[in-house]
Order: structure tokens, then sequence, then C-alpha cells
């Protein structure tokens, strides 16, 4: 028959009790104290990177308005810069305008002054050629007869 000792169970109730609180001691919270740091350290890691993807989200955004407004600082620079070039072209286009005037109304007076030399030089030998057309037609009535 099965027969039980009650001091072999005693002791073996102390050694368990003994071996828990030694484990539990030596083992057990040194185990635990260590992934609580962990996991610590783990928490602060996510929360840096969550930080970080904040930050660069806010820089992103940041940089984009910089960008949205270098953009809209560089159209108005080409729209004022279109404006003065056409500005500038009509601007040049009426000072030729009046440089061909100019030049137009001096070739006409250099004409009109030239023409008028002319006709007097022609009123000057008009005597002249009258009477060597004269003499001409005299001259070959003459020979024709």
């Amino acid at each position: 028959m099965l027969s039980i000792n009650i001091s072999e169970l005693i002791w073996t109730v102390i050694n368990f009790f003994l071996l828990f609180f030694l484990l539990r001691h030596f083992l057990y919270k040194p185990i635990c104290a260590h992934m609580d740091a962990r996991q610590a350290r783990i928490d602060a890691g996510l929360a840096e990177e969550k930080a970080a993807k904040d930050t660069l989200a806010a820089e992103d955004a940041r940089l984009e308005q910089e960008k949205q407004a270098a953009r809209e600082q560089a159209r108005l620079l080409l729209q004022q810069t279109e404006t003065r070039t056409e500005e500038e072209r009509t601007e040049s286009l009426l000072l030729a305008k009046q440089n061909a005037r100019e030049t137009e109304q001096q070739q006409k007076e250099q004409m009109q002054a030239q023409q008028r030399q002319e006709e007097k030089l022609l009123a000057a030998a008009e005597p002249a050629l009258a009477e060597l057309l004269t003499r001409r037609l005299l001259g070959e009535e003459a020979e024709r007869q």
C-alpha cells in the first residue's frame, strides 16, 4: 500500500516555497524589471518616431507653403517682366514710328528743296533751251527745203 511520509511532505512543501521565493526574488523580479525597462525604451523610441514623423510632416507642409509662395512670387515676377517687356516694345514701336515720320518729313523737305532748285535751274535754262529748240527747228526746216 501507499504510504505518505509526513516529514517528507513538509520538507517538500518547505523546499517548494523556498525555491518559489528564491526564484521570484532573484530571477522573476530582475527579468520583469529588465522587460519593463526594455518596454519603456521601446515606447520612448516609438514616441520619438511619432514626434519625428510629426516634425517631418510639419516641415513638409512648411516647405510646400514656401514652394507655393516661391511659385506665386515667380509668377508675379514673370507677369511683371511680361508687362514691362510689352511696355518697352510698345515704346520702341512708337519711337520707331516717330523716327520714321521724322525721316520721311526730312526726305520730303529735301525733295521739295531739290525740286525747287531744279525748277529754278530749269527756269534759268528755259530761254536758252527755247532758243536752242528754235534754232534746231529752223535749222531742220532749212535743211528740208
